[in-house]
């Protein structure tokens, strides 16, 4: 049997290897998790990131001991609350607030206009007045992004991928709309010469642009409803309704279309077709409203003011579901399949076919209900109130 020759210089250059690859594969393999953190949060995209980044920011304003509801604000300067993601945003004659579900103060921006308009929308907000040039971009902990343009913002909305878009009226033209990425940057603008926007909403990508614009033509009222694509200068359709002023427009999450105006409201399909609508007296229009997926809460007066007709339009394929409440609500919301009303002290929430759920007797009365996905908060005698 022949003698074993040990190779010695290769035996260390083994042992070696060995010992570094123990050292590097704990560092190696942390390296690799936290690329492909990096990958997943890159691939998130803009309002994600926001997000995640306002939820961190808000750690160390919500540790220790919180103020707790009801949160108290001077209700001679209160003009109104609202949501911004879950969270509480009060507008003032001052300024915005953001606070917490603990009552903690979030975020606070001070506004040097009045009759201040906010649109809000998957965790962020546009701030803007018609007496002003200016918008501000907010999350529910920081300020985003600025915004100045030529002269006074008529409307503005924000779009489920952090997108905005804005209209004002200039010297020649009667309406200007833009559009900027969720990076700020300007990549759409169209002239409306004749009609005045009245109503904004984006797709859920952002890269379609709803439009609607009123106009008058030998004494009589129309409305223009206009999709764009925002990489294109010509519109995909652009649809005429005589005798009605649209008032709000939103493009739901399926891709459905609803127009609300003072004496109909129309639900159109993606070539602009007109595909059902419900018609009401020109002063019965009580109240729309609609949450993030678009689904629409439609309120209009009958039989005198006596009743108030309930309609839920759903932002995906199904019918319109509808009922009847004997009295005139102070303030109404949507969140999905459930629909609150206030009405004095008392809250009602709804499903989908008029069936109360559930009943709240607040300490006041309430002016302004927001339905949470845990509960409501409520706007009582200038306080914000959770319940």
């Amino acid at each position: 049997m022949a003698d074993r020759t040990v190779d010695f210089q290769r035996e260390r250059s083994k042992a070696l290897k060995k010992k570094i690859f123990r050292k590097l594969r704990i560092p190696g393999a942390i390296l690799i998790i936290l690329l492909i953190l990096a990958l997943i949060y890159t691939l998130m995209g803009e309002v994600r990131r926001s997000n995640i980044a306002d939820s961190f920011r808000a750690i160390p304003k919500t540790v220790g001991e919180s103020r707790g509801f009801p949160y108290n604000e001077d209700e001679l300067s209160l003009d109104r609350v609202m949501l911004i993601g879950d969270k509480p945003l009060i507008v003032s004659d001052s300024g915005v607030e953001v606070i917490s579900n603990n009552a903690d103060k979030l975020f606070d921006r001070h506004l040097d206009w009045g009759d201040t308009r906010v649109n809000s929308f998957n965790g962020r907000a546009l701030v803007y007045s018609n007496t002003s040039a200016k918008a501000y971009l907010i999350g529910r902990t920081a300020e985003l992004a600025s915004f100045e343009e030529e002269s006074p913002i008529v409307t503005g909305t924000v779009g489920k991928n952090g997108s905005v878009a804005v209209s004002y009226s200039t010297d020649g033209s009667q309406s200007v709309v833009k559009v900027y990425k969720p990076s700020k940057k300007l990549y759409w603008q169209w002239q409306c010469d004749r009609e005045y926007v009245s109503s904004l909403s984006l797709s859920p990508s952002g890269g379609k642009i709803l439009i609607s614009a009123i106009g008058v033509d030998n004494a009589e009222i129309y409305s223009r409803i206009i999709l764009f694509d925002t990489r294109k200068t010509a519109p995909q359709f652009d649809t005429k309704i005589e005798g009605t002023s649209i008032l709000k427009v939103i493009y739901a999450s399926s891709g459905r279309m609803i127009a609300v105006g003072d004496n109909k409201t129309v639900v159109l399909n993606r070539k602009g077709e007109i595909k059902s609508q419900i018609k009401y007296a020109d002063d019965a229009l009580f109240t729309v409203d609609s949450d993030n997926d678009g689904n629409v809460l439609l309120c209009y007066k009958e039989f005198g003011g006596s009743k108030i007709k309930v309609v839920r339009i759903p932002a995906g394929p199904g019918k319109n579901k509808e009922f009847e409440i004997g009295y005139m609500p102070e303030s109404a919301d949507i969140r999905g399949g459930r629909i609150a009303f206030a009405s004095g002290n008392t809250v009602e929430i709804y499903n989908t076919g008029g069936k109360v759920l559930q009943t709240y007797d607040c300490k006041q009365d309430v002016k302004t209900v927001l339905l949470s996905n845990s509960g409501i908060f409520t706007l009582e005698n200038g306080s914000v109130c959770k319940y």
